[in-house]
């Protein structure tokens, strides 16, 4: 398998060199390709429905959960629709980033020992590694990563790096390690 770099959705675009806390989020119009699409209270079966809308229905999304977009505009609280049920642009969610952080990916992609890599927040990293190995080993790679993110986004806060297993967090992080 190809190294896959996957950012947390943000929602948002950069200005050249901004970082991401400096970014405003953005609306991808959608149109329902369902027939009937239950709109739910949250990003999953398990949450109410709160309306339904139909094959056609123009929708506006601006965020992400798994598989799971939420909508804007339907009704007063949030509304979330399954993902592949609603048509959206190629570039919906695609993270636009500054130039420290679009370095920070290349410099990361070129390790091949990351399968997947997540800015959850300036200070929050989460990474999957391509192969499974021990918990020291998966920690000291944490560190690795957190301590470079940190000097190379010119931090002065804590930066904290959890390492999540190929099949998802459900099973709990494998290691996590902070970069001070």
């Amino acid at each position: 398998m190809l190294l896959a770099i996957f950012l947390a959705p943000t929602g948002a675009r950069a200005a050249e060199g901004d970082s991401a806390a400096d970014r405003q989020t953005d609306r991808w119009q959608g149109t329902v390709t369902a027939r009937n699409l239950n709109v739910r209270a949250g990003p999953g079966e398990g949450y109410p429905i709160v309306e339904t809308l139909k094959r056609g229905d123009k929708v506006v999304a601006v965020d992400e959960v798994d598989r799971w977009v939420r909508l804007e505009g339907i009704g007063e609280d949030d509304a979330w629709a399954y993902r592949p049920f609603v048509r959206l642009p190629d570039d919906f969610m695609a993270p636009a980033l500054g130039d420290l952080e679009n370095d920070f990916i290349d410099w990361a992609s070129e390790r091949g020992d990351l399968a997947e890599f997540a800015i959850d927040s300036t200070r929050r990293l989460s990474i999957v590694l391509s192969e499974t190995g021990d918990e020291e080993e998966a920690a000291a790679i944490a560190r690795e990563i957190g301590c470079a993110w940190r000097t190379r986004m010119q931090l002065d806060e804590k930066v904290t790096v959890t390492v999540w297993p190929p099949n998802g967090p459900l099973s709990g992080w494998v290691a996590q390690a902070t970069c001070p």
